[in-house]
């Protein structure tokens, strides 16, 4: 039982060592995406991910300081959540594909979900709707990461290498360390 979890635990470590140039970034190291991040040294952040996430944590940690949680309170930042959550229609009118618009799109979209999340664990409400509102907000960053991950497939396939991400230089490394261990096949 020990050797197979230390087997799995060994495992784990190789994948995340096999795939950790695009673990903070998520997008292939080429120039095609060096808009799409935050250059700190030599890592590269996602701009999407390291402002987002961040961006509800900061607001639940300051929510929690600075703001009397009462009924009333909490029904206004609920529904302050909403307009914080509306800059998320600059994704689908493509306006994020300018930096700053794109940066301000996420802390936006940030705080408005950690209002909203302030506000539903505040609120009175029967515990099966707190966990259906988990899961809604789940659903919502879901369908966003989807559309997003469709952009990044766009952006590939305008690429040279046409998406062929064992041929991309900003991904072939990261494909040829899973196919040397065996997280990946190549298909014949």
């Amino acid at each position: 039982m020990l050797e197979k979890l230390k087997s799995k635990f060994s495992r784990s470590v190789l994948f995340l060592s096999d795939i950790k140039s695009i673990l903070l970034s998520h997008h292939p190291n080429c120039d095609y995406f060096s808009k799409h991040v935050y250059h700190v040294g030599k890592y590269r952040l996602c701009i999407g991910c390291f402002t987002f996430y961040p961006s509800i944590a900061i607001t639940i940690i300051f929510s929690l300081i600075f703001i009397d949680l009462n009924y009333f309170n909490l029904i206004i930042i609920f529904n302050l959540s909403y307009i914080f959550m509306l800059p998320v229609i600059l994704n689908f009118l493509k306006l994020t594909k300018f930096r700053v618009l794109k940066i301000f799109s996420k802390v936006s979209l940030g705080i408005g979900i950690g209002l909203y999340l302030i506000a539903i664990f505040g609120l009175p409400f029967h515990i099966l709707i707190k966990v259906f509102t988990i899961l809604e907000i789940n659903i919502f960053v879901g369908v966003i990461a989807y559309i997003r991950s469709i952009h990044i497939q766009k952006e590939c396939k305008m690429c040279e290498y046409q998406g062929d991400w064992d041929s991309c230089p900003g991904m072939k490394p990261v494909r040829d360390k899973l196919y040397a261990d065996g997280f990946r096949n190549k298909k014949t």
